[in-house]
């Protein structure tokens, strides 16, 4: 499972979320959209957000 990581800003540990969530406040260029891309970028995992388990069937009780 070999996925290529995305080099947004916002999964860079060089960047800081601001109180708008498409801004960031990067180390190298000061505030810049979440989407920038650079050469300095660092990936934080902790920085991105897991997907969602899907969801169990319900069960119900059906006597035989």
């Amino acid at each position: 499972m070999n996925q290529e990581i995305e080099k947004y800003c916002k999964f860079c540990e060089r960047a800081t979320g601001l109180n708008d969530p498409d801004t960031m406040l990067c180390e190298k260029y000061g505030v810049v959209s979440a989407s920038h891309v650079c050469r300095k970028f660092c990936y934080d995992p902790l920085k991105r957000e897991p997907s969602k388990k899907a969801k169990e069937p319900k069960l119900e009780y059906v006597e035989i």
